[in-house]
């Protein structure tokens, strides 16, 4: 079942263009562009499976980590601050606007969205910890992992929270730990 999200994407075009350019300019290998079109795939998974606003999820995914480019810390709500802005720029809705706020301005580690669209960005967001995609790009740039690692038995349980971004997580999970055993065995 598709949601229509390419309907929502040429509908929101200059916004997203907007986000993909400015991630670009990032350069943080675990938050960059890829990262980004990796958590929107997700986003987009996990709305086949939950009822929510597909439109502030999809332009929330886009602008969750504009912020980057100024700041790590509290880049959360640099990003909803400046979507906010390109949004009253672009003419859009103040409901709309305030949704997409609300979507990404909580999705760090320790903070609880309130919304369940912000529910479905973090938890797209974390996912992304076992995107084989981040893992590649972290690999080629040296990053490194013990952060990642010491978070992995326990991010399902504590920083996920609907059922189908845990089934994504487990299947990711898996697909990581033979991408990894391939990595380390230099097997193509």
């Amino acid at each position: 079942m598709s949601k229509d999200f390419k309907e929502i994407e040429n509908k929101h075009k200059l916004l997203i263009e907007k986000a993909i350019n400015t991630m670009k300019l990032v350069e943080d290998p675990k938050h960059s562009l890829s990262h980004v079109l990796q958590v929107v795939q997700y986003t987009k998974e996990i709305l086949e499976n939950v009822e929510a606003d597909n439109e502030v999820c999809i332009i929330s995914a886009y602008w969750h980590d504009v912020g980057r480019l100024e700041q790590e810390k509290g880049h959360a709500l640099i990003s909803a601050e400046s979507l906010k802005k390109e949004m009253t720029k672009l003419g859009y809705d103040s409901e709309i606007i305030d949704k997409c706020y609300k979507a990404i301005y909580k999705h760090g580690w320790k903070e609880k969205p309130e919304t369940l669209e912000g529910i479905i960005i973090r938890d797209a967001d974390k996912i992304d910890f076992v995107g084989i995609g981040r893992w590649e790009e972290c690999i080629k740039t040296n990053c490194k992992f013990r952060k990642i690692l010491n978070l992995l038995p326990t991010m399902r349980e504590k920083l996920l929270n609907l059922k189908t971004s845990k089934e994504i997580f487990d299947r990711e999970i898996g697909n990581l730990v033979v991408f990894l055993h391939n990595k380390l065995f230099n097997i193509e």
